[in-house]
């Protein structure tokens, strides 16, 4: 039996199926796929190539035929039959040539390609490790940038003039004010009489805010309003110079109200300091005062304090009464006296006597 190649087959198929086509009306459909079923064999050679002339028996047949003249039969239909030579067949027609997806295959991919290849074959833990690292650097390497031309050993000056503001020219900047230093608080001291007949008492001060009362004198004292105070008197015009009566709840911070002595002392002695802010700054301190009131429960405290007014030495009288009362807060009596007005400091004295919880 001659060797058919795979195209001759193909051909040889649809030929046949072409013949089955045209004989299905003569009845000899059957008779030609028994027949083209016995001639078709697969090859046990080699494949010959599609682009070349196929050798053999079926070829030398088809050679033959054309030399002699001879037509080859033609199955009823006019196709060629399934038992003669197939036709030709051109390169054209059944070769095999690859696509653009088999040459693109074929190709080896690009750096980058292989690099996201390679990328997804790392495991996700690797990869977060590699990031962080990556971040850390960055960081790193800002920080030396940024703080580069900073040198921690080197000492930071600072000119006070452009620490305070730059002063005008020709005047020198005024020293800071030293803090007055206030002593203990003596656990008794007997309050001092002054001399003198001091001021006629015009009538009394109820101030019910802080639950408190006292004298209210007359002239050269006239009512006056003196915040944080609730109720206020003074003598003269002019600060230097000036006396100052005022009442009022007591101005620091209070958990509850003393029920002993000691405690009153203790709170009376935040009062005096507190007072202070309407001192002489830089002035000298000296307790005269340390005592129970004459009424209710309570503390008194008296203090001198001595400074320089005006290139002279001047000095100031002052007291501070704490006593208990039904608000929430002790009631508070403050008074000073600058030396400049001696004539009033036996008004102190009648402070202590007269002044009451209301």
């Amino acid at each position: 039996m001659p060797r058919v190649s795979p195209e001759q087959a193909l051909a040889m198929a649809q030929a046949a199926k072409a013949a089955a086509e045209a004989a299905s009306d003569t009845g000899t459909a059957q008779s030609v796929d028994d027949e083209v079923t016995a001639n078709v064999r697969r090859p046990a050679g080699p494949f010959l190539r599609p682009d070349r002339p196929v050798a053999g028996p079926a070829a030398t047949a088809s050679r033959a035929g054309g030399a002699g003249g001879g037509a080859t039969q033609s199955p009823p239909g006019g196709r060629p039959g399934a038992l003669g030579a197939p036709p030709p067949v051109g390169p054209s027609e059944f070769s095999v040539r690859p696509g653009p997806d088999a040459s693109r295959r074929d190709r080896k991919p690009g750096w980058l390609s292989a690099a996201i290849l390679r990328v997804g074959d790392i495991p996700i833990r690797a990869v977060y490790g590699i990031g962080a690292a990556i971040a850390t650097m960055i960081i790193v390497v800002l920080i030396f940038i940024l703080f580069s031309g900073d040198k921690p050993g080197d000492p930071v000056r600072v000119d006070p003039a452009r620490a305070g503001g730059a002063a005008p020219p020709g005047v020198r900047p005024k020293p800071t004010p030293t803090p007055i230093a206030v002593p203990p608080v003596p656990s008794a001291k007997a309050m001092t009489l002054f001399t003198g007949t001091g001021t006629p008492i015009a009538s009394y001060v109820l101030d019910r805010t802080a639950g408190i009362s006292y004298p209210q004198y007359g002239t050269p004292w006239a009512k006056t309003i003196k915040a944080p105070f609730s109720a206020a008197q003074k003598a003269g015009s002019a600060r230097q110079s000036q006396a100052l009566i005022a009442s009022g709840p007591v101005p620091v911070a209070v958990a509850k109200q003393p029920t002993t002595y000691d405690g009153f002392r203790k709170l009376a002695a935040k009062a005096a300091k507190w007072s202070l802010r309407y001192q002489p700054a830089g002035s000298k301190f000296t307790w005269t005062v340390s005592q129970q009131p004459r009424y209710n429960l309570g503390w008194v405290l008296g203090y001198k304090v001595t400074y320089v007014q005006g290139g002279k030495r001047h000095s100031s009288q002052a007291y501070v009464i704490v006593v208990s009362t039904a608000k929430k807060k002790p009631a508070m009596l403050f008074a000073t006296v600058p030396d400049t007005r001696q004539a009033l400091y036996h008004d102190l004295n009648m402070l202590f006597w007269t002044a009451r919880a209301i």
